[in-house]
Order: structure tokens, then sequence, then C-alpha cells
């Protein structure tokens, strides 16, 4: 996935968070759920940044 679109789904998760943050609560399940995905999104985000480093077999 395209980190231009995976931002753009980070920014959108965020802001859906917020606003089932601020009517149910933060300890409610459906923001609970939604920081989850957000979760998700973000360490995808960092896999596709930061490449992860495998040990050589030296």
């Amino acid at each position: 996935m395209e980190l231009i679109v995976l931002n753009r789904q980070i920014k959108s998760k965020k802001k859906e968070m917020y606003h089932k943050a601020k009517q149910f609560g933060i300890n409610d399940p459906k923001t609970i759920q939604c920081s989850q995905e957000l979760d998700l999104l973000l360490n995808q985000y960092q896999e596709l940044k930061i490449p992860s480093k495998e040990p050589s077999l030296v």
C-alpha cells in the first residue's frame, strides 16, 4: 500500500476515533475498536517507512 494512501487513511481514522471518544467516551468499545484499527494502520505505515533490518547470517 502506498504511503500517501495509508497516510490519508490514518488521518481519517484519527478523526473518526476523536469523534467517537467525544460522543461515547474513551473507554467505550466503539472507541477502543477504532483505536485498534488506527494502531494497525500505524503499524503498516511504520513497516513501509522503516523496513525491518533482519540480522545477517554471517
